[in-house]
């Protein structure tokens, strides 16, 4: 038998020797690889949550970054959870595998959630604080390959131009890189999302104008320039045309971003339409704080600019004269005579101007109704008998009925002229031209239910003061106080409400209610002198009505008290009758 020495059994070969280091095993191999994939799973699952803890300490992550870095964190996390699901569960029923997958992915999920959840808002922008602010949001590439920091520069620069040169505007600032808002949406025709936004982002600036704009390069390299500007609703209720975001006429940039001289002859021409812009708004604010002479300086200036300028600026030439013509009828109020009359007609030639195929051509046939009524009235606007024309009342009520029901004007249009129906129809009945069958009513009714519109409210108490005293003239005090009183909710205007009080006064005399009476004298006068302090009033006027007042009053407080001890008297006397009797 063959002899086998020690070193050639296969148990005692130097290369067989086990090795009995502890980390070399497989087993602790598996649970290192373990041990590691479980942390990574871990990290990749916590990452979400890093993120917001680098963000609340001040680091602000743009989105794309963010999303990237949760992307790569799903991946490192998806790989982890493999391997652990392989290492742990690979001999487990699928059931069990299924519940691993189930929680890790609960898990990763909550991390993301917490992330969105508790993620820091981005910084406010800064607030502007004046009464007419102008916010420049920046400009979008329509089309061509745009440097999104040169037209942010571009942005810059026509801000710091206009904050120097447009004296009517209380702040300029530019958003550029700032502002969220898809200006490139501007060359859509239902911009619903950048109206939305756009809204949210005035509010925020307190900005009254918002500017942007697109911009196209074509082959050549030249660069068209389409302005573009936001109005709040708030800062012209008259105007409704020019509320929301609407593109100006284009301007044309021949030699490119590069030439430093072309690109102040662009700031320059947007620097000027915006200035006119600002202008028409500032006019029409001081009109309707009761200073139609200095309004009306200022449009007239405008229109003369716009002649010169070819009719380019963001305010259509057309709704200048529109207004024009209304402050002049409002100066027209305030004279007599030749003088009265030759304001109305300059009005009316304002509204002539505009013709029919205008967008403002129904806004001016209105106009010319209005004009008509003022002119029909003559300058007493008492509707007594005998001191109106009435042949052209019935005119102008006819053709205000048409106006009513045309489609074609816009839903506040029809409510003016609702209105003004209601308000001719009662200088009729006043005048005792006509009865009433109940037309101002119907009227006011329409005008009472209309949707809630931007410039509505002023409408609803005007229409609401014309029922009060067409309740009056029927014999209803009391109805007529309702009305007045509905009227003096909604309405702002101090010298109109001066009025509106002075007649829920006299009315509440009428029904002996002599506390209301005081208080709403008391309310009229301090209407009147904050007329007055605006420069809409003046102190003849004033004390003409405190005269009148306390007139008034001692009538209404003889009358009443004598009613008073009638009244007692017959009670007296009722009673001691009844005493016989008994």
């Amino acid at each position: 038998m063959p002899h086998h020495g020690p070193d050639s059994t296969p148990d005692h070969r130097p290369d067989s020797t086990p090795d009995h280091r502890p980390d070399a095993t497989p087993e602790s191999g598996r649970r290192v690889s373990l041990w590691l994939w479980t942390s990574l799973g871990l990290f990749a699952a916590c990452v979400p949550c890093a993120l917001l803890v680098v963000e609340k300490l001040g680091s602000a992550l743009s989105p794309v970054p963010l999303v990237l870095a949760v992307l790569a964190a799903l991946a490192g996390y998806v790989l982890a959870v493999r391997a652990v699901a392989g290492e742990w569960f690979g001999q487990r029923p699928r059931r069990s595998r299924m519940l691993l997958w189930s929680a890790a992915t609960v898990l990763f999920l909550g991390s993301v959630a917490v992330l969105l959840v508790f993620r820091p808002p981005p910084p406010p922008l800064a607030r502007m604080s004046g009464a007419l602010d102008v916010a420049v949001a920046g400009f979008a590439a329509e089309s061509g390959r745009q440097d999104r920091q040169v037209l942010d520069d571009v942005a810059v620069t026509f801000a710091h131009d206009m904050a120097a040169r447009i004296s009517t505007a209380t702040g300029v600032r530019s958003y550029a890189g700032e502002a969220p808002l898809p200006l490139a949406q501007l060359a859509d025709a239902p911009r619903g999302a950048l109206e939305h936004k756009t809204a949210r982002f005035a509010d925020e600036t307190n900005a009254e104008i918002v500017v942007g704009g697109l911009v196209r390069e074509d082959r050549a390299g030249q660069i068209t320039l389409r302005p573009a500007v936001y109005i709040r609703a708030d800062q012209i209720p008259d105007s409704p045309e020019l509320t929301g975001w609407f593109l100006g006429e284009p301007v044309l940039v021949a030699r490119g971003w590069e030439s430093a001289r072309a690109r102040a002859q662009l700031t320059g021409e947007l620097t000027r339409r915006i200035d006119a812009l600002t202008q028409f708004v500032d006019a029409l604010d001081t009109w309707r704080n009761g200073s139609p002479a200095d309004a009306g300086r200022t449009l007239t200036a405008l229109l003369d600019a716009e002649q010169r300028h070819n009719d380019r600026g963001f305010v259509p030439p057309d709704l200048v004269r529109l207004f024009h013509g209304h402050v002049l009828e409002d100066q027209a109020s305030g004279e007599s005579g030749p003088s009265r009359e030759r304001l109305l007609e300059q009005a009316r030639s304002d509204y002539l101007a505009i013709g029919p195929d205008s967008p403002t051509g129904r806004r001016a046939a209105l106009s010319l109704q209005g004009n008509a009524y003022r002119r029909a009235i003559g300058p007493t606007h008492s509707c007594k008998p005998g001191t109106v024309r009435a042949a052209e009342l019935a005119q102008v009520s006819k053709a205000l009925r048409v106006l009513a029901a045309d489609h074609g004007m816009t839903e506040l249009g029809r409510l003016k002229a609702h209105v003004n129906l209601a308000q001719v129809e009662q200088c009729r009945i006043t005048a005792r031209a006509v009865k009433d069958d109940g037309t101002v009513e119907r009227a006011v009714a329409t005008v009472r239910t209309a949707p809630d519109l931007t410039g509505a409210s002023d409408l609803r108490a005007f229409a609401e003061s014309i029922a009060a005293v067409n309740a009056a003239g029927r014999g209803d005090p009391a109805a007529a106080v309702d009305r007045i009183r509905a009227a003096i909710a909604q309405g702002q205007d101090p010298l109109q409400r001066a009025i509106w009080h002075g007649l829920l006064a006299s009315w509440s005399f009428e029904l002996c209610d002599l506390a209301t009476g005081r208080t709403a004298q008391q309310d009229a006068l301090t209407q009147l002198a904050a007329a007055q302090q605006a420069g809409r009033a003046d102190s003849a006027l004033v004390r003409r009505n405190e005269e009148a007042f306390a007139a008034e009053l001692r009538r209404a407080e003889e009358r009443c008290g004598k009613a008073d001890r009638t009244d007692r008297t017959d009670r007296t006397g009722r009673t001691g009758n009844t005493d016989k009797e008994r």
